[in-house]
């Protein structure tokens, strides 16, 4: 299941085209806002707004800049530093709290590695979009020629069931792609009473 050399050069192509095209261009927004907020006839109620446009570009731009960095060294580090820079970066930004239970040692073939990181960041970005979520439970664990991954959000909302119905809904679509590429087995359940529990379990042998 190792990365084809075509799979990496990919990859190598799009973090290429993000950084020059759309990242140069955020950076030349940010530059324009800067001069904006600098000039003394804006409205101090107005320039209060930009400033709050101004931080979120710039977290746009990290944000950017850190999946740039992903895509051109995803097979060069393991899935457990991989995933505490991932987890850092949301809890920074969205101030919420991710408690985990990751290996940091834990390495895997490339392209399962790659797999099981765009699966997790999918459903945490989900939980923080479509339910506001101050705290969720994330697990990753090898047993015997297993890895199973168990995400739990206990936020109670029924903007998941709403997702779920969407047939556009190109991250649940993902997910269920990329369980599928690795044959993995994933549940996506949701209850009002209880929240969201994810669950994948994919064999390692």
């Amino acid at each position: 299941m190792r990365a084809s050399t075509t799979e990496r050069s990919e990859r190598i192509r799009i973090a290429r085209d993000l950084h020059d095209g759309i990242a140069q261009e955020l950076v030349a927004l940010g530059y324009s806002l800067d001069k904006t907020l600098t000039a003394a006839v804006v409205d101090p109620e107005v320039k209060a707004q930009l400033r709050e446009v101004r931080s979120q570009l710039t977290n746009l731009t990290n944000e950017l800049r850190a999946e740039i960095f992903f895509l051109r060294n995803s097979g060069s580090q393991n899935l457990g530093q991989l995933l505490q820079s991932l987890i850092g970066r949301l809890e920074k930004q969205h101030e919420i709290k991710i408690a985990t239970t990751i290996p940091l040692g834990l390495t895997l073939d490339e392209d399962l590695s790659y797999q099981i990181y765009r699966i997790i960041q999918e459903v945490l970005t989900n939980s923080i979009k479509h339910a506001d979520s101050t705290q969720i439970q994330l697990q990753l664990k090898t047993s015997g020629n297993k890895l199973e991954l168990l995400i739990i959000d206990q936020v109670i909302t029924n903007e998941y069931d709403k997702e779920e119905k969407d047939p556009n809904t190109f991250g649940l679509i993902g997910i269920q792609e990329r369980s599928e590429q690795i044959n993995a087995i994933c549940e996506w359940v949701h209850n009002l009473d209880t929240g969201l529990r994810f669950t994948l379990s994919v064999n390692l042998s």
